[in-house]
């Protein structure tokens, strides 16, 4: 057998590689068939499956999801994925507000056409968003999210405009009775009496989603007065009197608080500086005598 030189075989092996170039060139690109490498990457987020959903699918509405009769001040809603809302139906008053929270990873906002309302929902933080205080009761909303494709695919609901949940009689129309009842007990009794009472015992205030309890309360002038301030709503709320320069840290749910007041004879409003929170209705009046 002869040996081929050094010279030939690098001329056959060049030209044989050039053969395979050209012949894979010649190929149609549909027939290419690729297969791309996944690296896992350390410290990376998850990737979602395109329909996993981490909170679960839409959640049918129920008397105590999303109605204003389940509470008088804040209808809750949240954005799930891949595109669903929890509440497909919601009921609430003129004036009322509503909080959405993106409970998903997958972007989300929350739009009403006829109300002008198109907001976006960052993820894991609630959005509060107050109706016009100008609708009609019995009117219907269609409310979406507007990323491309999600209303599409089902991601939109009804809102209902329903009546204000009524307040209870005797705030609403006190009886002569009733109007003497309450401030008797407070008139009867002597400044000295109040004065100590409010001192030892201090007072209790509680905010809720969105009020104070109670919204009014009286302490005397020229005493130190420990007022206790509770949250026992769900949102983040604090308590502040401008014209004392009172101002508490912001309480989460179930948090307390305390300030301490020595104030003028006079009237203070206070209330909660969260934004639109106070324009929902959470302020109140202290009275100092």
């Amino acid at each position: 057998m002869k040996r081929l030189d050094r010279r030939k075989f690098m001329i056959l092996a060049s030209a044989g590689a050039t053969g395979a170039v050209l012949t894979a060139c010649g190929n149609d690109p549909d027939d290419v068939e690729l297969n791309p490498t996944i690296i896992p990457v350390e410290g990376a987020p998850p990737t979602l499956a395109p329909f996993a959903t981490p909170g679960g699918g839409a959640v049918e509405a129920t008397p105590e999801d999303g109605e204003a009769g389940g509470d008088a001040n804040v209808v809750e809603l949240e954005a799930e994925d891949p595109y669903a809302w929890s509440v497909t139906e919601l009921e609430a008053a003129p004036g009322q507000v509503i909080v959405v929270t993106n409970v998903g990873l997958a972007e989300h906002d929350f739009a009403i056409d006829d109300l002008g309302i198109n907001e976006e929902l960052p993820n894991g933080e609630p959005v509060e968003i107050t109706l016009p205080d100008d609708i009609g009761v019995g009117d219907t909303y269609v409310y979406y999210c507007s990323v491309p494709g999600h209303r599409e695919n089902g991601m939109e609901g009804t809102l209902t405009i329903i009546e204000a949940a009524a307040a209870p009689a005797e705030d609403e129309e006190a009886s002569p009775e009733t109007d003497e009842a309450s401030p008797v007990a407070d008139d009867e009794a002597t400044p000295a009496e109040s004065d100590d009472a409010a001192a030892n015992d201090g007072v209790a205030v509680s905010t809720i989603d969105m009020g104070f309890e109670p919204n009014e309360f009286v302490i005397p002038s020229g005493t130190d007065v420990t007022v206790t301030i509770t949250n026992d709503g769900v949102l983040q709320h604090d308590f502040v009197i401008d014209e004392l320069g009172v101002d508490t840290e912001l309480l989460d749910g179930g948090a307390s608080g305390e300030v301490t007041i020595n104030a003028e004879p006079g009237t203070y409003t206070f209330y909660c500086s969260v934004a639109g929170h106070r324009q929902a209705g959470m302020e109140g009046t202290l009275t100092v005598e």
